[in-house]
């Protein structure tokens, strides 16, 4: 129970549900602030949480119906291509609505908007949630490319078709990078952000000799090798989010190397220290993590 204080010896008591009091629960956890609506407590906590010692570092690359984590060493993938579905279905849903009433559409689009967010979210969680887990227990630094700018490649006059254009701007990278983000810090993972000018070519160039890779023919090669590039130096087809997280660990461990002497003073300094004061808001960490790939609560709604 939570016991708030009404004055005169009176309490009022809120029950609390067991993900809460295991948080809670935590050494070194202290709870800052709370509130209290008609439906609804958000518990603000904080702690100080000591950055780990990394040995290496992994890169996440963030795409429309995957995750892909690892390095040179190994790579997993967590498959997000459920969330295409629901954001496929829902706009099927509300364009379905023939209403002339503006406030009506607005009001149907909303809801359905609301709940495809939730079920979009639940999904992201998970994932995020295990990617985090991962480099904790391996002791690596989670590298992050600049995807910043990337909804101008979709934007309307591009000469793209509406479907095309509707399924990429329906990609969460924003809010996949935010969970990973403040998950990261309350483990005390680091992270390091690549510039503009260190993502450029994680995808197009071979991770292992650097050449130029080059896109299937069109034909039969072209729909089995549909995520896959060619290196004509190495003579092998590679997949493009595993070449692309191999670059981004390689690119991110050089920055990490670097930061070491002075990282006070270093250029990724800041990104490797820790958080001890961030607050983070308990309803939003409180989706439980079932596997990697899809939740068997989503496994049968497409």
């Amino acid at each position: 129970m939570l016991k708030v204080p009404l004055g005169e010896r009176r309490y009022f008591h809120v029950p609390l549900n067991g993900h809460t009091l295991k948080v809670l629960s935590e050494a070194g956890l202290k709870v800052r602030s709370f509130t209290l609506t008609a439906n609804l407590l958000s518990l603000t906590v904080s702690k100080y949480v000591e950055e780990i010692k990394c040995t290496g570092a992994a890169g996440l690359d963030r795409n429309l119906r995957n995750l892909t984590y690892g390095n040179e060493e190994r790579v997993i993938q967590y498959d997000l291509s459920v969330v295409v579905r629901i954001a496929k279905t829902t706009r099927k849903i509300v364009s379905s609505f023939k209403r002339n009433d503006t406030r009506i559409g607005r009001g149907i689009a909303s809801k359905y908007g609301k709940r495809r967010r939730s079920r979009i979210n639940h999904l992201l969680n998970c994932a995020t949630k295990q990617v985090v887990e991962e480099a904790y227990h391996s002791k690596e630094a989670i590298v992050l490319e600049d995807i910043k700018g990337i909804r101008r490649l979709y934007a309307r006059g591009n000469g793209q078709g509406g479907e095309f254009r509707g399924r990429m701007n329906s990609w969460w990278f924003g809010e996949a990078q935010r969970q990973i983000e403040y998950k990261a810090k309350w483990r005390g993972v680091p992270i390091i952000h690549l510039t503009k000018g260190e993502t450029r070519g994680t995808t197009k160039d071979c991770a292992r000799c650097g050449e130029r890779l080059q896109v299937a023919q069109q034909g039969q090669d072209e729909m089995k090798h549909r995520r896959q590039l060619w290196c004509g130096r190495c003579g092998r087809w590679v997949d493009r989010d595993i070449n692309a997280v191999m670059n981004q660990s390689r690119r991110g461990r050089l920055r990490f190397d670097r930061s070491l002497p002075n990282k006070a003073k270093g250029e990724a300094g800041e990104a490797m220290k820790g958080n001890p004061t961030t607050p983070v808001i308990l309803r939003v960490d409180a989706s439980k993590m079932t596997r990697r790939g899809i939740p068997k609560s989503y496994q049968n709604h497409m």
